[in-house]
């Protein structure tokens, strides 16, 4: 079984890797967490190398587009009957990087911006969390519909999107569609349109994209 999982889930990250169609995920209230366990409950909390959120934002019309990564700090995977019933990712936005400058100046300056009280905040919000609440199976490009609460700066927010669950003999590896959400919804308003006095090169379009590939370990 696990064997044609892995088959499975090899074929869909090579077909979706080559689709670039980012969709806005469903926003809602948060949702309360239901932590299912039992005596067969497996628990991976071990992140694996190379696990990154990739976020994605532009100014208004999508120019001057930014783009990079931050990395988990932690995770907890819960399986049931091999599939996962509840998870918890905490990001590090320390580590949060610009990928979009060749030259270091920019990028560092950048960096330095978005982890100031401007946008994330890191000195009082080191971390932005996702806490599962519900895996629904899908067919077609992504065999899972996942939602779960998406907070930042203590603003929490249930979101939806697609992604490809794999259970492997040690491992279970999650690996998301493109999407986005409307940044206002958690409070990060810096340069939003109709920001008085501010002028329209600098002001910065409300979307912003994340692709979520992460592995964790028993």
């Amino acid at each position: 079984m696990k064997k044609a999982a892995i088959a499975l889930f090899v074929i869909a990250i090579a077909f979706t890797s080559c689709k670039n169609k980012e969709k806005k995920a469903d926003t809602k209230d948060a949702q309360e967490v239901e932590i299912v366990k039992a005596a067969v409950t497996e628990t991976y909390n071990t992140v694996k190398e190379g696990s990154m959120l990739k976020w994605r934002a532009a100014h208004l019309g999508g120019v001057q587009k930014r783009f990079g990564t931050a990395m988990l700090k932690s995770a907890s995977v819960l399986l049931n009957d091999d599939a996962v019933t509840n998870a918890t990712f905490l990001v590090n936005l320390a580590s949060l990087t610009v990928d979009s400058f060749d030259d270091a100046e920019s990028k560092g300056k950048l960096e330095g911006h978005l982890k100031s009280p401007d946008f994330f905040n890191i000195e009082k919000h080191p971390t932005a969390k996702f806490e599962l609440t519900n895996v629904e199976k899908t067919t077609g490009d992504y065999n899972s519909k996942i939602t779960g609460n998406l907070t930042i700066l203590e603003v929490s927010k249930s979101i939806t999107f697609n992604a490809n669950i794999a259970v492997l003999d040690n491992s279970v590896a999650i690996n998301s569609e493109d999407f986005s959400v409307n940044r206002q919804d958690w409070g990060l308003n810096y340069h939003t349109e109709g920001d008085a006095g501010v002028p329209t090169d600098y002001l910065i379009a409300n979307k912003v994209g994340f692709t979520i590939n992460v592995a964790v370990t028993k």
